[in-house]
């Protein structure tokens, strides 16, 4: 009887390996018994905890994905659930004795063509732990000619989609972002056919979901958080519980050869009662105008009235070449990995899809942002990254003026070269087009705390968790920007909400932290950075916060030792500067500061930081702000 218990428990570990949040109560539900009993069960067998024989179970499946593919360990980590590669790499020298690049032989073919199955990832734009880079304002001498007509054209069609948007009821400021009636998840589709066609149905999904998420009062769940009930074993009143939502969308898809059929229903949640269904049948040329026709007639049943404007972007067809859509959707798959080689993957996708079909404004949004990211991550020049990712997406707004998302990898480019006053108004534009883009309302709310403007940073952030409530950087950018506004009753909450759901995330107790920075209650903050050290111990600036958090305690003969340890280079600028805060000692801070600003390398959200508020009446702080663009203005702070 242990055996087959054993045996049960191995099987659902297996089944969820992918899901990095599959916990503890997850598998006594499923098992039908209590913690205490799961807990004796395993202790008894395995001499291990649950939780630590559910990753001793995951290491033992990237051990067998290193031993069997040509995958990369950060993509393998995310394969088997864990949330970081340098997680992944501490468990496995832990358990074997030898690091997973030492593991693995060498391959003479190197990474092979693979699609990767979407992964929790922990950002596209980390909150909290990166240092903020912001690069010379050069421009490559082939870039020259064409960047400086597209830049004028851009500026003077942003500035006019901008001043649109302002007349706008599309965004009001004053008025509350999160709608309370209607809100809706869109399910992953299930795929009735052949295996290589699941990132069809995924297609289809997505579809539906961009297409209603263009309805002004309407929560439309991200993807993110909707794609982590695909196969799942609850109820449909469960999932809208988890998800806050009144309705749930989905169903089945099955393609043989050209021909496609759909069974879609809409489910009022806390009935679990079908209240509109719709079927499907015929040719793949057609599926595009009849996705548009679905979107229309849930929008009815939800009471939604459409604008002439909203049936117009609804009716758009983002391309009527099939095969490039499969190229686009597998692009996408391929830029989740996160990793360089499927970035650099996805961009060839991307390029076929627009050689099928030059018009496919989707195509360049999405290559924009495989070069955004490739730059982020350091797998690129970071200025000719930029340079990509802006073509792109002002190619991408050419061809399609509403196209949210490539303003959003524009207003990104701005934020990271600190053009503060055209990121804002270029995020707004995006809104304006896409409402319900959780990501595009978790950018915004960053950029906002850059500058200062704390309580629009809250809302917009809330809005964005209410979209994807089971993404972790969302949540823990909202307790940061909760901390930072001095909201401790709403990061309080937030921080509690997220105990459970990511207690497996170092950038969660990273946020819990620096919430307690705020407070000045360092001993707390102490507590945290060293739990999110222990999750990912290869991040150094929680190790240079761990030393500061120390100092704010009284312990100020552990600076000396700390500061001998970094070698003055401009990489170690910011954690010198950081020590130096918490010793309180003005002229060092000041001074490593402004030799940050000489090479381009400064702290996050360095206006608003708790730990340099002992500079803000310092005329030389003033300076800093004032070269990086962060001065106040009317334009920034209204």
């Amino acid at each position: 009887m242990e055996n087959s218990f054993l045996d049960k428990t191995n099987q659902l570990i297996d089944k969820n390996i992918e899901n990095p949040t599959y916990s503890i109560d997850e598998i006594c539900r499923d098992l039908g018994i209590s913690r205490s009993q799961l807990f004796r069960h395993i202790k008894e067998k395995t001499s291990h905890s649950p939780s630590l024989y559910i990753r001793q179970r995951r290491i033992h499946k990237g051990k067998e994905l290193l031993d069997s593919t040509p995958l990369k360990i950060a993509e393998i980590a995310y394969r088997v659930g864990i949330d970081s590669p340098q997680s992944f790499s501490k468990y496995f020298t832990d358990e074997f004795g030898i690091s997973p690049s030492e593991y693995r032989k060498p391959r003479e073919n190197g990474q092979a063509d693979l699609i990767a199955a979407p992964p929790n990832l922990e950002t596209l734009t980390q909150p909290f732990p990166t240092i903020h880079q912001f690069p010379a304002l050069r421009i490559n001498n082939w870039w020259l000619g064409l960047g400086t007509v597209l830049l004028i054209w851009a500026s003077i069609f942003v500035w006019q989609q901008f001043t649109a948007s302002t007349n706008s009821t599309s965004i009001d400021l004053a008025s509350s972002p999160v709608p309370t009636e209607n809100s809706i998840a869109v399910l992953p589709f299930k795929n009735l056919g052949a295996a290589e066609n699941s990132f069809f149905s995924d297609g289809i999904m997505e579809q539906i979901h961009t297409s209603i998420a263009l309805i002004d009062h309407l929560i439309v769940i991200s993807k993110t958080s909707s794609m982590r009930y695909r196969d799942t074993k609850k109820t449909t009143p469960q999932i809208a519980k988890e998800l806050n939502v009144n309705y749930i969308l989905g169903r089945t898809v099955l393609q043989v050869g050209t021909t496609v059929h759909i069974n879609i229903e809409l489910i009022k949640a806390n009935e679990d009662r079908v209240v509109w269904a719709n079927n499907y049948e015929g040719e793949l040329s057609t599926i595009f105008s009849h996705m548009s026709t679905l979107a229309k007639e849930i929008a009815n049943e939800l009471n939604q009235k459409l604008s002439t404007a909203q049936n117009k972007k609804i009716e758009r067809v983002p391309t009527t070449n099939l095969e490039a859509y499969n190229e686009y959707l597998k692009g996408k798959q391929l830029q989740l990995t996160r990793a360089k080689a499927g970035l650099e993957a996805s961009i060839q996708r991307f390029d076929k899809a627009f050689a099928l079909d030059p018009t496919f404004a989707d195509a360049y949004s999405y290559k924009a942002s495989s070069y955004y990211l490739l730059g982020s991550l350091d797998y690129m020049d970071l200025q000719k990254s930029y340079q990509m990712a802006e073509k792109n997406a002002l190619t991408a707004i050419r061809l399609d003026e509403n196209n949210g998302m490539a303003y959003a990898i524009l207003a990104n480019v701005y934020r990271s070269q600190n053009k503060w006053e055209q990121s804002l108004s270029t995020y707004q534009v995006a809104l304006k087009h896409s409402p319900n883009d959780a990501q595009i309302n978790y950018w915004y709310s960053l950029a906002l705390r850059s500058v200062g403007r704390l309580d629009e940073a809250i809302r917009y952030s809330t809005k964005a968790v209410a979209l994807d409530p089971l993404y972790p950087v969302v949540l823990v950018g909202h307790i940061g920007n909760c901390s930072y506004a001095g909201r401790f009753d709403l990061a309080e909450k937030s921080i509690k909400d997220g105990a459970i759901l990511f207690s497996n995330s170092y950038l969660y107790y990273y946020a819990t932290a620096f919430y307690f920075i705020n407070k000045h209650d360092y001993k707390s903050a102490l507590e945290e950075f060293r739990k999110s050290d222990r999750l990912n111990s290869d991040v150094k600036s929680i190790k240079t916060l761990i030393v500061y958090c120390q100092l704010k305690s009284g312990q100020k003969d552990l600076a000396e030792p700390y500061l001998r340890s970094l070698t003055d280079t401009a990489e170690n600028y910011t954690f010198f500067a950081i020590i130096y805060a918490g010793l309180n000692d003005k002229e060092s801070c000041l001074h490593y500061l402004q030799k940050g600003v000489d090479v381009g390398i400064l702290p996050e959200y360095l206006k608003v930081s708790p730990i340099f508020t002992f500079l803000h009446s310092d005329s030389r702080f003033k300076a800093i702000l004032q070269r990086i663009g962060l001065a106040d203005s009317p334009s920034l702070t209204q």
